[in-house]
């Protein structure tokens, strides 16, 4: 039975709602977000259920929800999502926590063959005989007030997962994969997960990879930039400069601010404010620090890209054997990364080393003798 779904607004009805939550050893846990013209997500709704309470709390109204970060923090205490990553991306911003530990149902749904990223109403229609209400999926969850309709759509998304992570528990111990679940959710709680660092924010640039290995110490230097500059103004990083007209300074290499402003794409407003700022970057003489130019993601060799193949069909053949999603194993970035080096990678770690290492074996060299 569905409990009574309580809106909860002001500080003295959280004191009073956290002391409840408390008496339960597990949370399960949703939330609405906005992130349409911003940087940072704007956290809207925490959905809070438990065996015995179902709970949104307005963090608009209570943007410090601090009875129920405690709880949130707590490692005695397991939290159940589904495709969480987002939802503890936005509570690190909000609290500087990652709750752990977590249980998510989308991994254990994928350990066990079904759906890649399946939805949260597939399993719940599933696992449970219940369809979902989609009516709310456009909703603006910053507008105030919100519906009775509304509340309740959100407060859905967290009622089912303690019903549906039952059942994938059950299924995870019986086919033996409990374990390589607890990993993965591990891994998911992982805070550097989370960090946005400026000087990592060229991985992100869609088609770095085609560059010339001489051009990537200006692409990261740009990339770095316009990462800091989406940051003070909160505004999403494609807002201030697109990843094909960065690429494209990058390529073309202009050296007066006329060429930067007659860039095929280039917005005026931007090259009248930045224009000076980016040919200093253009043509600085260093690359960025830290950053391992050997690492560079760079274009596969005709022979490496036969290799990245044969990896690809080694890990569908064992996500088939072993009914597991095959992007889970092992995603066609990690293989071409192994490919070209990198050892730092999941695929060499826990579960997944066990799965792949014959795999891996047959086509990588060992570490210290990468091609």
């Amino acid at each position: 039975m569905i409990p009574t779904l309580e809106f909860i607004a002001t500080e003295e009805a959280l004191a009073l709602a956290g002391a409840r939550l408390a008496q339960s050893p597990w949370l399960a846990i949703d939330t609405e977000f906005m992130r349409v013209s911003t940087y940072y997500p704007e956290l809207c709704l925490v959905q809070v259920a438990t065996a015995t309470e179902l709970l949104c709390i307005d963090t608009l109204a209570l943007p410090e929800p601090v009875p129920l970060l405690r709880l949130l923090e707590d490692p005695g205490r397991e939290k159940l999502i589904h495709a969480g990553r987002q939802d503890l991306e936005v509570l690190l911003l909000l609290a500087g926590i990652v709750p752990a530990p977590v249980f998510d149902t989308q991994i254990a749904a994928a350990l066990l063959g079904h759906p890649d990223q399946v939805s949260y109403a597939w399993l719940v229609e599933k696992f449970c005989g219940v369809a979902l209400d989609k009516s709310q999926t456009r909703t603006d969850w910053k507008r105030r007030p919100l519906s009775p309709e509304q509340v309740r759509y959100a407060a859905m998304d967290c009622w089912y997962l303690s019903a549906v992570a039952g059942v994938l528990k059950e299924e995870l111990a019986a086919n033996g994969k409990l374990g390589w679940c607890e990993e993965e959710c591990a891994r998911l709680v992982r805070p550097a997960a989370y960090r946005a660092e400026p000087e990592l924010a060229w991985q992100r640039v869609k088609g770095i990879g085609q560059l010339t290995p001489g051009q990537f110490p200006a692409a990261m230097r740009l990339a770095a930039w316009r990462e800091r500059l989406a940051q003070a103004a909160n505004r999403p990083r494609g807002w201030i400069l697109k990843d094909d007209v960065l690429l494209a300074l990058v390529r073309e290499g202009p050296t007066t601010r006329a060429a930067v402003a007659g860039l095929p794409g280039m917005p005026p407003a931007f090259a009248r404010r930045h224009a000076d700022a980016v040919l200093e970057l253009l043509h600085a003489a260093t690359a960025p620090a830290a950053v391992d130019l050997g690492a560079l993601p760079r274009r596969l060799a005709p022979e490496e890209a036969k290799i990245v193949e044969r990896l690809m069909a080694g890990v569908q053949e064992r996500a088939t054997a072993l009914a597991v999603v095959a992007p889970l194993i092992a995603s066609r970035k990690d293989l071409e990364a192994a490919v070209r080096g990198r050892r730092d990678l999941r695929i060499f770690e826990g579960w997944r080393a066990e799965v792949l290492g014959e795999v891996l074996r047959a086509e990588l060299p060992p570490a210290g003798d990468q091609r």
